[in-house]
């Protein structure tokens, strides 16, 4: 399969959503008080988004796309944060006006998680890598030619309730 060069994007568009997504945070921090079980469902909701939109958007409606992160791993390829800022400021006001800041924000934070945790398994020579050895593990599964398992980058949550869990055991020997 050929790569595609839909997907790649200047290391600004490639690096906002790193200082956009706090901002984000503080804006809904500011607009209502805050609800520690709400913040966790949000995180929760987020977990499930990220691993399904990787294992059924990323793997099969934009799999060329996807597939030229697993070529080049350190390449600027991802979503724009123009567009996720976007989508994150209609989400906000979509929050706010029902009452799911708090929700909200353990969503963009799940989302804050999971780029960062995806540019530290990337590069081994980060100080935080060494600190989610099993998260490495599991990624570095699912970048293994023809394997398809492993969807959930932050966590193998929805892999294990979804049957799509592989431990290194298991390709291994």
């Amino acid at each position: 399969m050929a790569a595609s060069n839909k997907w790649l994007m200047s290391s600004l568009a490639y690096y906002l959503d790193f200082f956009t997504v706090p901002l984000f945070v503080v804006a809904a921090l500011n607009l209502a008080p805050f609800e520690p079980w709400l913040a966790l469902s949000g995180l929760l909701a987020w977990t499930l988004v990220e691993y399904s939109a990787h294992r059924f958007l990323f793997h099969s409606l934009y799999r060329r796309e996807h597939w030229t992160h697993h070529i080049d791993v350190l390449a600027y390829i991802g979503v724009s944060s123009w567009k996720t800022s976007s989508t994150f400021a209609v989400l906000l006001l979509l929050a706010w006006s029902t009452g799911l800041t708090s929700a909200f924000i353990g969503a963009v934070t799940g989302y804050f998680v999971y780029i960062s945790l995806h540019y530290v398994m990337h590069r081994p020579q980060h100080w935080a890598y060494a600190f989610i050895p099993g998260l490495v593990a599991n990624h570095d599964l699912h970048h293994h030619k023809g394997i398809e398992k492993n969807f959930g980058v932050s966590s193998p949550l929805w892999d294990h309730v979804f049957g799509t869990y592989i431990h290194a055991k298991h390709v291994n020997g």
